[in-house]
């Protein structure tokens, strides 16, 4: 007589960290495969990002066209619409999570300014600096390929060399910040020099 033997089902894992993590490669393939041929195309052709959004405006309305006059036509009923509506507490989560965005957006920005290092500092406005320049090289169907490729990349290299990244990055840090206090020091021997100098002319003066 066999035994019945029940296991506990495994725990699902989320699928855009099995995508962004390469888990499921195929997927995963699948996804910058069709990305970069996307982008591939509408660069060969052309093709702008206000042209993109008003040709998947046109299909969308067509086919909802479409679908209601076949609706009417088949079955002489209007079409149900009641399932389109956006409920209130969509709405409300909507606008506290954007909220709560903007509020954590805000908080960064005064604690990166007020409160954090030189190095810090040096680093956010270069890496503003960076994204402005390229938002003037590219286009907004561009910036997304390279965001998704990115995506896609810049995750599975951090968890697989990320401990190295960070080691890189410290010792980074360090030979930054002694470079700044060497300079700084010499900054200040060099104003002291002057003040001195100044001083001792002063008496010489009198």
């Amino acid at each position: 007589m066999a035994n019945d033997v029940t296991k506990d089902p495994s725990p699902k894992s989320d699928i855009v960290e099995d995508i962004i993590l390469w888990r499921r490669k195929k997927l995963a393939f699948s996804i910058l495969s069709v990305s970069t041929s996307t982008w591939i195309l509408l660069n060969f052709y052309g093709f702008t990002t206000i042209t993109i959004i008003s040709w998947i405006g046109i299909a969308v309305v067509s086919m909802v066209f479409l679908w209601g006059s076949l609706l009417r036509l088949l079955s002489k009923v209007e079409p149900e619409l009641s399932g389109l509506e956006v409920s209130e507490e969509f709405v409300v989560e909507t606008v506290r999570s954007c909220r709560m965005l903007m509020e954590e957006t805000v908080r960064w920005m005064f604690r990166v300014g007020a409160e954090s290092e030189w190095f810090v500092l040096a680093r956010t406005v270069l890496g503003f600096w960076v994204l402005s320049r390229i938002g003037n090289l590219l286009d907004f169907h561009t910036c997304l390929f390279i965001g998704l490729v990115m995506g896609l990349t810049v995750p599975k290299l951090w968890d697989k060399y990320g401990d190295q990244i960070q080691k890189q990055l410290g010792s980074l840090k360090d030979k930054s910040k002694g470079a700044y206090n060497t300079t700084h020091e010499k900054i200040l021997l060099m104003k002291n020099k002057l003040q001195h100098g100044r001083e001792e002319k002063e008496k010489k003066s009198e």
